[in-house]
């Protein structure tokens, strides 16, 4: 499944979205684009929907708690890769819909993280109807 899942890095360290999209790439997963700023990211995702999003809380240009929220109303799963802890109060709610992982972190721990998200979005699918509306 993982080499055809296709994932968006949203994160402003160089050195940090480098090495995730090396690891992830590594692990057979497509990068469908890397993403420094929040801007730059709602742009991408107005044309495009890939099957998970891993995140940092904060990029250069702020706070990606549009963006979680986004994903969440279009039912992209993320993964939430941050120094912050889920249950730290200092942070959007909206980011406890997402799978936490610390930073630092594995590799493995990243990619159990990102394969719970699918999974619990499938799971999701499976127990939801159908939305009305264009296919994306």
């Amino acid at each position: 499944m993982s080499n055809l899942t296709s994932i968006a890095i949203l994160e402003d360290e160089a050195f940090i979205a480098l090495d995730l999209e090396e690891s992830l790439r590594d692990a057979g997963f497509k990068i469908a684009g890397v993403f420094s700023s929040c801007a730059a990211a709602l742009e991408w995702l107005k044309d495009n929907s890939p099957n998970v999003v891993v995140m940092d809380i904060e990029l250069a240009d702020g706070d990606c708690a549009d963006i979680a929220t986004l994903l969440h109303a279009r039912d992209i799963p993320f993964v939430v890769h941050s120094a912050s802890f889920a249950n730290s109060g200092f942070h959007d709610p909206i980011f406890l819909h997402g799978t936490w992982v610390a930073k630092p972190g594995s590799p493995s721990d990243l990619r159990n993280a990102i394969h719970t998200s699918l999974a619990t979005a499938n799971d999701d699918d499976v127990s939801r109807p159908a939305k009305a509306g264009k296919a994306s």
